[in-house]
């Protein structure tokens, strides 16, 4: 079929009344659904903001519970999983020195911190639990440091199922719902962490398939992710669309049938309620679906805290130790008098062991990257890492 543009698709579109649909055959399932619940088969759902992308996918992940399957879940930010309590225990996996509660709530749940830069704490405890919610983007400010973990836990993921039997790992859906927050296609990258992780994740999710785990996953648009990624879904389930966005993938996946089916399926994509859904299996065989609101129970999730970014992390750690360092070699800034190295480690909460190989680990890594007046204390000075006069003071102290 000739490939049209986006103003042809839709100058067509609005000449063909809504009563064209009626054209379409009785819907019967020529779909296998039966693979679509066994692992290793991925699953996309595609379609406008507002279609039912996220509904679809709780009903799904509800079937898969039923099935006795384990889900570990990435929540974009909206916790919309959490309607899922009444039919299954939520782990809440949030980083450490965050804070989550359901307010109020009838329904059992549990909520575990972990560092997010060591992943495998969550994938170590995975099996523990039906459902594992990891809640990361709802305190993350910068969608860079997002792609770095979620890219970590990719590459963790695989990593398990290397070691973990087949009869163990086929029973495990990862859920990533809008994926197109994580990898987007070559030129478009929302950041430049984006643009490094997005061929280390295409490579991960390739591998999820070989390690039979089950990937389900959201986006708004099916061309929004690299054809490297597409291509490892079996089913792609298409929600409510414009028509032009998802013209390419229709055209390709009825090039068996004949015109007026085309544009009869195109044209109820575009007008069709949140309720029904186009499921198209892996032998291009296709079906129209009625889908079932799920049970929305009102729950409050209350969050707290903020994720700093490595670099952040690492600059504060730095601050603290050269104001620990020159408190006990230098003196207090304000009134010149020394602390001992017990003291300053009650003050900060840590032993004075682990106070001293801090400092031998800073002054090694320090001595390697400035001169000794980097180490230096006055005033503002080391708020902004800027030193007048440095020489003076290190020749003062020795």
């Amino acid at each position: 079929m000739k490939r049209l543009s986006k103003v042809m698709i839709e100058h067509r579109l609005a000449k063909i009344p809504p009563s064209y649909v009626e054209y379409l055959p009785e819907v019967r399932k020529f779909t296998d659904v039966e693979k679509l619940l066994r692992g290793g088969y991925h699953t996309l759902i595609f379609g406008i903001t507002g279609s039912g992308k996220t509904t679809l996918l709780l009903k799904l992940l509800k079937v898969f519970l039923d099935r006795g399957l384990t889900i570990l879940a990435r929540d974009d930010g909206g916790l919309e999983s959490t309607f899922l309590l009444p039919h299954a225990p939520i782990t809440y996996w949030i980083p450490e020195g965050c804070k989550l509660r359901v307010r109020d709530s009838p329904y059992k749940y549990y909520v575990e911190e972990f560092d997010w830069r060591r992943p495998e704490e969550v994938l170590d405890s995975v099996w523990d639990s039906p459902f594992n919610l990891a809640v990361f983007d709802a305190y993350c400010i910068d969608p860079g440091v997002s792609a770095v973990f979620w890219s970590s836990m990719l590459k963790t993921l695989i990593f398990k199922c290397m070691q973990t039997p087949v009869s163990r790992k086929e029973k495990l859906v990862f859920s990533v719902d809008e994926l197109n927050d994580l990898i987007q296609p070559k030129g478009y990258e929302l950041s430049k962490k984006h643009s490094d992780l997005r061929a280390l994740i295409e490579y991960n999710i390739r591998k999820l398939r070989k390690h039979n785990v089950t990937l389900v996953a959201t986006t708004h648009r099916f061309t929004q992710l690299g054809i490297s990624v597409r291509s490892q879904f079996s089913y792609v389930m298409v929600k409510k669309s414009f028509g032009w966005d998802v013209w390419d993938f229709v055209s390709k996946s009825l090039a068996t049938q004949n015109n007026k089916v085309f544009w009869s399926v195109l044209k109820d994509i575009t007008v069709m309620s949140p309720e029904y859904a186009y499921l198209f299996d892996y032998k291009n065989n296709f079906d129209k679906f009625y889908v079932e609101d799920i049970q929305r129970p009102r729950l409050d999730v209350e969050l707290q805290g903020v994720i700093q970014p490595e670099d952040e992390v690492q600059k504060y750690k730095e601050r603290w130790l050269r104001l620990a360092w020159h408190m006990v070699n230098v003196g207090c800034p304000n009134c010149n008098c020394k602390y001992t190295q017990e003291k300053v480690a009650n003050l900060s909460g840590v032993s004075q062991p682990a106070l001293n190989q801090a400092f031998q680990v800073w002054r090694r890594s320090a001595s390697t990257r400035h001169t000794p007046q980097s180490h230096s204390l006055n005033g503002g000075d080391m708020w902004n890492g800027e030193e007048e006069g440095g020489e003076d003071r290190v020749a003062s102290r020795s």
